[in-house]
């Protein structure tokens, strides 16, 4: 497996574990961003949407936008099959936590 590959998946399961941590709620993805920032994982341009509408498509995070007064607010949170993969309930090659 190549270091791409995975800082990926250690990007990946950061990510779910930040949004583990307000299950049921949602993060706004500015704080997302900042938190994985302190993480050590600065994710700069489009980075951070690549990596959660790859989860997103998985089924593993979902995303809300809110529009309204001129601005847009985008939201992320785990999904229940996002949860059963932190378990180890389910196994998905492109973010397990088994490196």
């Amino acid at each position: 497996m190549n270091t791409t590959s995975v800082k990926n998946k250690r990007i990946r399961i950061a990510l779910l574990n930040l949004l583990k941590t307000e299950y049921p709620g949602a993060l706004d993805l500015k704080a997302l961003q900042f938190a994985m920032d302190n993480l050590g994982y600065p994710m700069p341009g489009g980075m951070l949407e690549a990596h959660l509408r790859y989860l997103e498509e998985k089924g593993y995070v979902h995303l809300q936008r809110c529009k309204g007064f001129g601005f847009e607010i985008a939201f992320a949170s785990l999904t229940a099959s996002g949860w059963d993969l932190l378990d180890g309930l389910i196994k998905e090659r492109g973010v397990d936590a088994e490196l």
